[in-house]
């Protein structure tokens, strides 16, 4: 696309064609000509934005939401984060205290807020008790350490402290463009004729929780089964149940349909690092070390990951990485059916 500059200069050239004279930025033409290529600019900027977001390739935000819903992919929302908190006395009591549903407890620091899921009740001569509980808001932020919780704000009447003996865990923030424009597109590929693999497939990413899903076929076609993983964990037994009636339901007649978690498979990343003049080592293999976790992370069931990718995501990463050598145990993993390729473990050195 032309900038401002680029249109008004254009014009000017135009106009000193035609009229053998060139325009004077403060005349009564040369203004005239800067307004209009304003415009100019603004029109075509428009044009623009409007042609990207006309493609589930290009389109972001709102726009992409809608070529998501044309193809029945919807966004996911954030999802918040579930565990247990213990409320604890001293001392026993003789009676019991109840612990309304909703009470609210909240962590050191940020000051995240969770509230209990169900009531419950700290019998008479027990000191503990383990409620279930969920974070107020959905989002990565809800995830919480074992101990981290250890403030009420709703205050229950003979409680004298909450902690969180386990972490956590499970809170997700809303699907960023990336990964949804990835599932529109997925969704495309897919062949979608009923009955097929991508069509069961397709049932199961329509659930809530599941992230990642892929179908295989029996050799006489009359079993297939779905292999599903969620937002970095297997997929609930009550999820599972879930959709496994769903896909009772929608099998064409002589198909059975089996909703299955998929398995999983660490894969290592061992690598010699030679760094560039004036890069130290030391400075880099965190951020490294997070990068390709976090990508090897998101890779779904039945993908392939190879060391090539991983060494261009590193270079990409830290710049000031010259040279990788993967060490002999960093192999490719080929993808497998209902195979998850999941993060083992990533060790950097340095080459001098």
């Amino acid at each position: 696309m032309e900038s401002y500059r680029e249109i008004l200069e254009r014009m000017k050239g135009e106009y000193t064609q035609r009229s053998g004279s060139r325009p004077e930025d403060v005349s009564d033409i040369g203004i005239r000509l800067q307004v209009m290529a304003g415009e100019v600019y603004r029109l075509q900027a428009r044009m623009d934005w409007l042609w990207r977001q006309a493609f589930p390739q290009t389109a972001d935000g709102e726009r992409l939401d809608m070529h998501g819903m044309e193809r029945g992919v919807k966004r996911r929302g954030s999802e918040k984060a579930k565990g247990t908190l213990l409320f604890s006395r001293y001392v026993p009591v003789s009676f019991d205290l109840v612990i309304p549903k909703g009470t609210v407890c909240a962590s050191s620091g940020e000051a995240a807020e969770y509230e209990t899921t169900e009531e419950a009740v700290l019998g008479a001569g027990s000191v503990t008790v383990a409620v279930p509980a969920m974070a107020v808001t959905g989002g990565s932020g809800g995830n919480a350490a074992a101990g981290y919780i250890n403030t009420m704000v709703s205050e229950v009447n003979g409680i004298n402290y909450v902690t969180n003996p386990k972490a956590f865990s499970g809170g997700t923030d809303p699907e960023q463009d990336g990964d949804y424009r990835k599932r529109i597109l997925d969704g495309i590929g897919r062949l979608e004729g009923f009955g097929s693999p991508g069509y069961f497939e397709g049932i199961a990413l329509e659930h809530e929780g599941v992230r990642s899903a892929q179908a295989g076929v029996s050799g006489d076609g009359s079993v297939v089964t779905v292999y599903v993983w969620g937002d970095g964990a297997a997929v609930s037994e009550e999820a599972l149940a879930v959709l496994q009636e769903e896909l009772n339901g929608r099998c064409p007649v002589g198909v059975e349909a089996v909703a299955q978690s998929a398995g999983t498979k660490k894969v290592a990343v061992g690598a010699a690092l030679k760094m560039r003049e004036g890069v130290e080592f030391s400075a880099v293999t965190a951020s490294l070390t997070n990068a390709v976790k976090a990508w090897l992370g998101r890779r779904s069931v039945g993908e392939s990951v190879y060391m090539a990718d991983i060494q261009r995501l590193i270079m990409d990463t830290e710049p000031g990485v010259g040279r990788v050598n993967f060490i002999d145990s960093s192999r490719d993993h080929e993808g497998t059916l209902g195979i998850l390729p999941t993060a083992g473990m990533v060790v950097f050195s340095e080459v001098k």
